[in-house]
């Protein structure tokens, strides 16, 4: 009989014990409690740069004044800035120049003699006053215009939507679609998984489009066939890594490319052959969770970024100006 009430008592304790352990654990981990993923992929260790690796330093830092920044190029000593349903014209000090009303909230920006806008599924040319040139019909309902590329014959206008490039006159004929897979023309086609595709010309005029789920950049002639391409898949700081990197890129003088990632935000250097060189701006110079800053040059080699989050114009200069 005492034997029976040992076994009872020892069995109610456990009991007890292992009621406490359920209900700590569930407090523990109730709904609105982080919950420990042991497959989670520590990046951590890939936001840090050797500072050897950084080639830039940041020069001034313009603010906006707007709601939304969506895109940015720079001509002849001025900034464009496109944001909200505007397109805002600054000097290099900051001061706004001009400030131009569009029709919808634009996408995309390029400019030459003349600005040429996208909204969306249009494209839109301005004179430097803001006046409207010509308006080319809308692309269709899949049609996500990212990115444009102006060269003295052609106008470039690439669609995430349709994940294609389209090669137009500068009246507006559309002269041919690039980037469809061809095995003649070797190109493998292009993968876009989200609306980061970004194109933009060399010295020599030819067309450079990101790959972006490749981490590729690919070079086309005229004819749309490709010319040569380079990739750099690593998560590692000389390489690009997540579904689609770069997000953003420019070309520079003597054809070096300048690089915007997002995921791990950081802006890099790569020479014509894709090559790299180095760190431009590195992720603890970015919010936390920020987007990929748009990225163009100056006449003088800086880097010019657009901070999304921040919603500032951010003038990075070679280090070995100094």
């Amino acid at each position: 009989m005492k034997y029976k009430k040992l076994v009872n008592l020892i069995l109610i304790v456990l009991a007890l014990a292992i009621a406490v352990i359920i209900t700590r654990d569930f407090v523990k981990n109730r709904g609105g409690k982080n919950i420990e993923n042991p497959y989670a992929f520590d990046v951590s260790e890939y936001r840090k740069v050797d500072p050897a690796e950084i080639i830039y330093k940041e020069e001034k830092v313009l603010q906006l004044k707007v709601g939304a920044p969506k895109g940015i190029d720079y001509r002849n000593g001025l900034i464009y800035v496109i944001a909200d349903s505007s397109l805002v014209q600054l000097n290099l000090q900051g001061q706004i120049q001009n400030e131009i009303s569009l029709s919808a909230s634009p996408t995309a920006l390029a400019v030459d003699e003349n600005i040429w806008v996208a909204l969306k599924n249009e494209v839109v040319e301005l004179n430097v006053n803001g006046n409207e040139i010509q308006r080319w019909a809308d692309f269709g309902p899949r049609s996500v215009i990212t990115s444009l590329a102006v060269s003295p014959e052609f106008v470039y206008v690439a669609d995430a939507g349709n994940r294609l490039v389209y090669q137009y006159s500068h009246e507006g004929e559309l002269l041919q679609q690039i980037g469809a897979k061809d095995e003649d023309k070797a190109v493998p086609g292009f993968v876009v998984p989200s609306p980061c595709f970004d194109v933009d010309l060399s010295e020599e005029g030819y067309l450079w489009a990101v790959n972006p789920g490749r981490h590729s950049l690919e070079n086309f002639n005229a004819d749309g066939a490709m010319r040569s391409s380079w990739a750099a898949s690593s998560v590692k700081t000389e390489g690009f890594s997540g579904c689609c990197n770069p997000a953003h890129m420019a070309i520079m003088s003597e054809n070096a490319f300048v690089t915007s990632e997002k995921g791990i935000v950081r802006v890099k250097i790569y020479d014509q052959h894709g090559k790299y060189i180095g760190v431009v701006a590195s992720p603890d110079m970015f919010d936390e969770n920020a987007k990929a800053p748009d990225v163009c040059v100056d006449d003088e080699g800086r880097v010019i970024l657009l901070d999304f989050n921040r919603k500032q114009v951010r003038v990075f200069k070679p280090k070995n100006n100094e």
